[in-house]
């Protein structure tokens, strides 16, 4: 995987990268000092947003170029949902850049989902000693009307927010129904209409 990592790095004008999964957790980072590991979770869930947003109006953009004064910052969506962030100085051919990364993606793809498989297999005995449980059923049912809620209140929009709040409601903590609280703050911050928030609120009032 290094060896593919590699070759994107060596193309002129590009000063880092990093591949950010489906529950926003960083799996490979080769970022500058100035670009932090928090920088580049923000600009993946910006890059998430507005590939889900061109979903819903029926368009698939591949790349997203995003341009700030120190860097032009290259998204990459992959076959796996995961995002191959880019980071080229300003006036980098960005063109060049991204072919050679959508020629790279399969194989990148690939040893990304050999290094999970290692990693659960390693992960799966320390989850049985410490007793973690799953999610219970009464707090999956909850999440289940949420989403739901979310759904029939804003429409398709609905997906992309809810798994953003529910990635950072988890985050730190174990999902809950006690916490569900929580969650619908989260949510309240991400809709722009507070006449849909309310509406949305009215639906999961047996569960405040």
């Amino acid at each position: 995987m290094n060896i593919i990592i590699k070759e994107i790095l060596d193309l002129p004008g590009v000063v880092g990268t990093c591949v950010i999964d489906t529950d926003q957790a960083i799996q490979l980072a080769n970022l500058p000092a100035s670009f932090t590991t928090t920088m580049a979770t923000e600009v993946a869930g910006n890059a998430k947003r507005m590939i889900q947003m061109a979903g819903v109006k029926g368009l698939t953009p591949q790349t997203i170029a995003i341009h700030y004064d120190k860097f032009a910052i290259l998204a990459l969506t992959m076959e796996n949902k995961a995002i191959l962030l880019i980071l080229c100085k300003p006036g980098c051919n960005t063109s060049l850049v991204t072919t050679t990364a959508k020629m790279l993606g399969p194989e990148l793809e690939k040893a990304l989902g050999q290094e999970a498989g290692r990693q659960g297999k390693a992960a799966a005995p320390a989850t049985a000693a410490t007793g973690q449980t799953q999610i219970d059923a009464k707090t999956t049912k909850a999440l289940e009307f949420i989403k739901q809620s979310l759904f029939e209140t804003i429409g398709p929009i609905a997906e992309m927010i809810y798994d953003e709040c529910l990635g950072r409601w988890t985050e730190k903590n174990h999902a809950d129904i006690s916490r569900i609280f929580e969650l619908v703050g989260c949510i309240s911050t991400e809709m722009d209409d507070p006449n849909l928030f309310q509406e949305f609120k009215s639906k999961i009032a047996s569960l405040l």
